[in-house]
């Protein structure tokens, strides 16, 4: 998953926003350095790409996508949730959009403070920037992919694929996600209740 259903789903259990993002930084075993609230989101943001990148709804969506783009699909079919999770805000989010945003910035530049080393440069140019908002019009996710496909080891412009993709591909990607995401909240309720009552002590290698 991307940075808004990361945010979203560290929002709605309760757990570290900053740690939920940390988890495409920080590699390796835990605990870590950080601390245990930033440790539960990492944890928790692994758990979560797990279980997305096996679902079957997941792997349908890649499939749409084929060569040369189906090797990136993963990234494509990440996006997209971002972005159907922007256009279907109401139904997941308690806040609106805007204000989840801007309350979420404030977080993790508060958190700059209280890490090592800071956040990472994307996430604190993703905070002041607000690169989510622009997740939910199609030219924004394009250009974002582009940015992604940019700092790929070989560049390329990632954003071209989406129009790779026909009316019926679409929908059916759109559908699958509402089918999914719920399914995904109550996956990261479970996982993190269970966490918690084993004291941060449940699969802490994910």
């Amino acid at each position: 998953m991307n940075y808004l259903a990361h945010l979203h789903l560290a929002a709605h259990t309760r757990s570290s926003l900053t740690g939920n993002l940390l988890g495409d930084f920080v590699k390796g075993p835990l605990p870590s350095t950080l601390g245990p609230a930033f440790d539960e989101g990492i944890w928790l943001h692994r758990r979560i790409d797990a279980f997305t990148d096996a679902h079957p709804e997941h792997r349908a969506a890649v499939a749409c996508f084929e060569a040369p783009w189906r090797r990136f699909g993963g990234i494509l079919v990440d996006m997209l949730y971002d972005h159907w999770l922007s256009l279907h805000w109401p139904q997941f989010g308690e806040d609106p959009l805007p204000r989840f945003l801007q309350q979420s910035y404030g977080q993790l530049l508060a958190d700059h403070q209280r890490l090592p080393d800071g956040l990472p440069v994307a996430l604190t140019r993703m905070a002041e920037q607000n690169w989510i908002a622009s997740y939910r019009h199609r030219e924004g996710l394009g250009r974002a992919l582009n940015g992604i496909g940019h700092r790929l080891r070989r560049p390329i412009l990632l954003g071209d694929a989406l129009a790779t993709l026909d009316d019926a591909s679409w929908h059916n990607g759109e559908q699958g996600f509402l089918r999914f995401y719920p399914q995904l909240m109550r996956f990261s309720e479970q996982q993190l209740a269970h966490y918690r009552e084993t004291g941060g002590h449940a699969g802490l290698r994910p």
